[in-house]
């Protein structure tokens, strides 16, 4: 009975467990990414028991199985189709393959789980790393000291005067059976044994194979490769039983394993075939030295055993790796700090510090470097080291008007010439004046010390340095507001330019780029600054007007030298007479229409209707419009009565033209537009002596919210007339032809709670007054 609720406990829970994960753990393995092949081996357990998918849910209940993964694993099940009449793989090399897949599926799900997320033991990385594999390969030549086992396919091809085929598998008995030679017993031999073995059997039935002049040749390779079956036990992140190509080694099996959990030993690996430790495994070799030896080849029933680690110590500081590292007995301080890769370049070696737990409590273990050769470890030690300090012992500084500004050498004796010299000297710049040492005082704070540079350009001063010196030399551009002259107006390039001695307004022209066309070079503006003198006394004076006469021409002596100071502002003003050309055009119904230049300032509409040489008989007089684009209002349509203006030239209708203005007559309208909230908004003919109302009723009267009172007609030249109301009487305006009638819609007044109570209060107090009166009356 007991080997019945194993067996069917299997069948449920060998999926969930996900290959080796321990029953405390199968709440928190998702169903859903389990092998199919795991799915495949559960439904085969299942029915091998007897037992049916119900009968198998009860007894993963009672192992912990939720609801949830119950209803998972009965839709893999079914969405699966894996019956018990699913033909088994024969070939043992692909069914190997296939296992390693699985498993690998399985270990990418429970590989970061099983190590410590953090990262930190230090080979963990070896087997949880998505861009690092140790999978088996089988595409590998196959060596001469390969031992040939049950289950190994060999090739063997015939060529020369016979040519044959033979594909034969080595049986339960180790044997291969060559036809018409018989049984051949290879097992446990090396191929190259193999190899001459079964040359010499075929010369039984190929005569001409042998000799030293064969007429028939064989060729031995290896086929598909046999399986094995490795056990991982102890402190492994997936225990378990592997099924591996024979070409598997020690890291192919840890690695599909997951390797070591959080405390298996990654340096006392043990490898047992035969009931004997045949080899112990140290991953550091790999790991620090790139040593392979420890990667031996693996056999059937071979065992890997991983012990807890017995001493682990962790790193931190200033070391070029960081973390968990195992150490054997006898190991000292020196090869832990191998393992960590060394030092840093800011790693700070005079002293390290171990932290070590004691079972009185903690203790402090100060080492120099050179006793780390002789310092034992314990289990559960930290060892760190500090940076060096960011503190020098000699330095001075320089910075300012020197060639090479910087940090230099400090040097006992040293002086202020001395550091200067190293900076290859005082720039042209130099501020002469004043520089500074700043001098730290023992307890960090500073002394400033001034000193005379044009004493120390001489030679007659000289100042000893100490470490950590900071000497300040300033440029004279960097003292004080730097001079500028600024010049405006009618120049090509206006602007603020720096100020050098003996700079003529000559000389800033130039810099300016000249004048412009509009310049007035007659009258050209200076303000300048008042003195020192002057500003130190209250007056009313602001600054001193200079009024230059200037030719146009900048030649050296063509005018006399106007000296300017610092500050000065140079405005250049406009000629009073000077105007661009302008022009307006023309469209529409002229005679000439185009664009034409204006003569003088008081050129008018009129004008330009007479240069055009008059409209013509198609002209719509009452729809022509005048565009203009100013600087101040953009671009704008101007409403004008043509009609008038060439009735009444230079009248008040008649503007004066502007550069750029545009006059449209167009062609006589026959149409009038009716828009807004109207019932048919559209366009109908035009019928002359109508107003208003009588094209809304055109379009099928007002609709729902028309602003009745607000109707207005647009004439075609921008003019508008709105509706007039007398004691209630609405007078609509008259249509000409080409306007537009709008309705505008009624606006929506909302009003807040307080104006609709005080509305009801209004109403409520009439009704109550319309009561009593009434009541009086009877």
């Amino acid at each position: 009975m007991k080997g019945l609720i194993r067996i069917s406990t299997l069948a449920l829970t060998l999926a969930i467990l996900a290959m080796g994960t321990h029953a405390q753990d199968v709440q928190n393995v998702d169903v859903k990414t389990l092998p199919q092949s795991d799915i495949k081996k559960a439904q085969q357990a299942m029915q091998d028991a007897g037992l049916s998918v119900d009968q198998a849910a009860e007894i993963a209940r009672q192992k912990g199985a939720t609801e949830q993964q119950i209803r998972d694993f009965e839709n893999r099940i079914n969405d699966g189709n894996t019956s018990g009449a699913e033909q088994i793989i024969s070939d043992p090399v692909e069914e190997a393959n296939e296992m390693v897949e699985d498993q690998q599926d399985v270990e990418k799900s429970t590989r970061q789980a099983g190590f410590d997320t953090r990262g930190r033991i230090f080979g963990s990385y070896l087997f949880n790393s998505k861009n690092l594999t140790f999978e088996p390969s089988t595409a590998i030549q196959t060596p001469k000291t390969y031992e040939i086992g049950i289950g190994d396919q060999l090739l063997i091809n015939i060529w020369g005067n016979s040519q044959n085929n033979y594909q034969l598998t080595v049986n339960q008995n180790g044997q291969i059976l060559i036809p018409d030679v018989g049984p051949l017993y290879i097992a446990g031999m090396s191929f190259e044994t193999a190899n001459s073995r079964i040359k010499q059997r075929l010369t039984e039935i190929y005569s001409d194979m042998g000799g030293n002049n064969p007429g028939t040749f064989a060729q031995v390779n290896m086929g598909q490769l046999r399986s094995i079956q490795v056990n991982l036990v102890g402190e492994v992140t997936t225990p378990g039983t592997y099924t591996l190509p024979v070409t598997a080694s020690v890291f192919n099996a840890l690695y599909l394993s997951g390797g070591p959990n959080n405390i298996g030993s990654f340096r006392n690996i043990k490898v047992i075939r035969d009931n004997k430790t045949l080899k112990t495994i140290d991953i550091y070799n790999f790991l620090v030295d790139a040593d392979p030896s420890d990667n031996i080849s693996l056999k059937d029933n071979d065992i890997l055993f991983i012990p807890p680690a017995e001493k682990r110590v962790e790193v931190e500081g200033e070391f070029r790796r960081t973390g968990i590292f195992e150490m054997k007995e006898n190991e000292m301080l020196d090869v832990l700090v191998r393992f960590a890769g060394g030092f840093t370049e800011n790693a700070y070696l005079q002293q390290m510090q171990i932290h070590r737990k004691t079972q009185q409590g903690q203790q402090i273990v100060d080492v120099t470097f050179n006793r780390i050769g002789t310092t034992p470890l314990v289990n559960g030690d930290v060892i760190s080291n500090t940076r060096i300090l960011e503190s020098f012992e000699n330095r001075v500084s320089i910075s300012g008007a020197v060639y090479r500004p910087g940090e230099y050498e400090w040097i006992p004796g040293m002086t202020l010439a001395d550091l200067v010299n190293k900076a290859d000297g005082l720039s042209p710049d130099v501020y002469k004046n004043r520089g500074l040492i700043t001098r730290f005082n023992p307890d960090l704070t500073t002394l400033t010390i001034p000193f005379a540079v044009d004493q120390l350009a001489n030679g007659s001063l000289n100042i000893p340095l100490q470490q950590e010196d900071i000497v300040t030399i300033k440029s004279h551009f960097s003292m004080g507001e730097q001079a500028s002259i600024s010049i405006s107006g009618e120049v090509m390039n206006p602007g603020q330019l720096p100020w050098s001695e003996n700079t003529t307004l000559s000389d800033v022209l130039f810099m300016a780029g000249g004048y412009t066309e509009a310049a007035d070079s007659s009258f050209i503006e200076i303000s300048r600054r008042l003195s020192y003198s002057e500003a130190s006394q209250i007056s009313d004076s602001l600054v001193h007007i200079f009024n230059i006469k200037h030719s146009r021409g900048l030649k050296i002596d063509g005018d006399q030298p106007f000296y300017l100071e610092p500050y000065d502002r140079i405005s250049v003003k406009r000629a009073p007479g000077y105007r661009e050309q302008a022009s307006a055009t023309i469209t529409g119904e002229v005679v000439y229409a185009g664009n034409y230049a204006l003569r003088n300032k008081n050129q008018r509409i009129s004008d330009l209707v007479a240069l055009a040489k008059g409209i013509t008989p198609q002209a719509f007089l009452d729809g022509a419009t005048l565009r203009r684009t100013t600087p101040e209002l953009g671009t704008e349509n101007i409403a004008i009565d043509l009609r008038t203006i060439l009735k009444q030239p230079g009248g008040e209708n008649d503007l004066l033209l502007r550069n750029g203005d545009i006059l449209s007559i167009p062609e006589f309208m026959q149409t009038v537009k009716i828009s807004g909230k109207v019932l048919n908004p559209y366009s109908v003919t035009f019928e002359p002596g109508q107003n208003a109302k009588f094209y809304i009723n055109q379009t099928g009267g007002f609709a729902d919210r028309a602003y009745k009172r607000k109707v207005y007609v647009q004439y075609p030249n921008g003019y508008a007339a709105p509706t007039k109301s007398f004691l209630g009487i609405k007078s609509y305006p008259e249509v000409t032809a080409g306007s537009q009638v709008i309705v505008p819609e009624k606006p929506v007044k909302e009003r807040n709670t307080g104006e609709w109570i005080a509305i009801v209060s209004v109403l409520s107090s009439l009704a109550l007054s319309a009561a009593t009166i009434i009541n009086l009356t009877n």
